[in-house]
């Protein structure tokens, strides 16, 4: 399972890229029962910030759409981060 951001976590099958929260076990960390199923690997890393956001909006911690778009960057800034600082070219 590999880390995205904050608590969601990225996955695969032999079709689908599975993204998600994950809860930790004594063995491994595993995906609860929200996660949701991508094709495409770039949807799939788009769409979980997307969810991050609506998240965090649902729960009150977003309030206007500066904080919305500020912390969709900051969303972002934690994705770079993760792959080692470098934006990636998307195609499509």
């Amino acid at each position: 399972m590999i880390h995205l951001f904050r608590d969601y976590y990225l996955s695969a099958n032999g079709s689908s890229y599975i993204c998600g929260k994950a809860a930790s076990s004594r063995a491994e960390r595993l995906l609860r029962g929200s996660e949701r199923y991508y094709t495409n690997l770039s949807h799939a890393v788009a769409s979980t910030a997307e969810i991050a956001l609506r998240d965090a909006i649902a729960a009150g911690d977003v309030q206007t759409l500066q904080e919305a778009v500020q912390e969709l960057r900051c969303i972002r800034d934690e994705i770079i981060a993760a792959i080692g600082g470098k934006e990636v070219e998307q195609n499509g």
